[in-house]
């Protein structure tokens, strides 16, 4: 338990050191930075299986969609807006599932036919809605969103462990997005969650 908790915490250090590094280099008082500190308290809740992530990332949904609308990052935006909707399922989901500890209890049962089909129809749709809409990389964002709206059901609905691995890749390709179209601060952002996922992938396996 000592060793857990020591982990956690460095691993909490680096991602607040991570963020601020980003915001001295980008600017403290804009709303990218705003987004990239409410996602980083809301993703280290998740990681923690703490309920009190819902909060923080539901404001921070609703910035990044504005964010993700001005840099023509259409899927990410649509994307965001979903995420602000399930949290509010998500947090009674979680609510009815919580162990002695008070933390969720999590599932480590994964579908994964099912999961592949539902990406597959969540890049057609997500990218036809963003090459209607004039969007940027067009085939990263669709695929990107794709992966990223079923790990959120995963996580916040359904509990499942293995939504960290969708969350991974996710991230990953949302980083290079924001570093292609001019946003440092929200490719850091991204950086910090895909360190993130791994360790909650850790923390969700007891």
């Amino acid at each position: 338990m000592t060793s857990k908790k020591t982990f956690n915490l460095a691993v909490d250090i680096a991602l607040v050191a991570i963020t601020a590094w980003g915001s001295i280099q980008n600017g403290w008082f804009n709303l990218p930075n705003l987004v990239s500190w409410l996602g980083l308290a809301g993703v280290i809740g998740l990681a923690k299986k703490w309920q009190g992530n819902f909060i923080f990332n539901g404001i921070q949904n609703l910035s990044a969609a504005i964010v993700a609308g001005r840099s023509k990052v259409y899927g990410d935006m649509f994307t965001s807006l979903y995420y602000l909707g399930t949290q509010f399922f998500g947090f009674k989901e979680w609510q009815k599932h919580k162990g002695k500890d008070g933390l969720v209890k999590v599932d480590q049962s994964t579908n994964w036919k099912v999961v592949v089909f539902a990406i597959f129809v969540g890049f057609f749709l997500l990218g036809g809605l963003s090459w209607w809409l004039g969007g940027v990389y067009i085939f990263w964002d669709a695929f990107n969103n794709a992966t990223a709206i079923i790990a959120q059901y995963m996580q916040v609905v359904q509990r499942k462990r293995s939504s960290w691995i969708l969350w991974l890749i996710t991230n990953a390709i949302s980083l290079c997005l924001f570093l292609s179209v001019g946003v440092p601060q929200m490719a850091i952002m991204y950086f910090v969650f895909s360190l993130n996922a791994v360790r909650g992938w850790l923390n969700w396996g007891e």
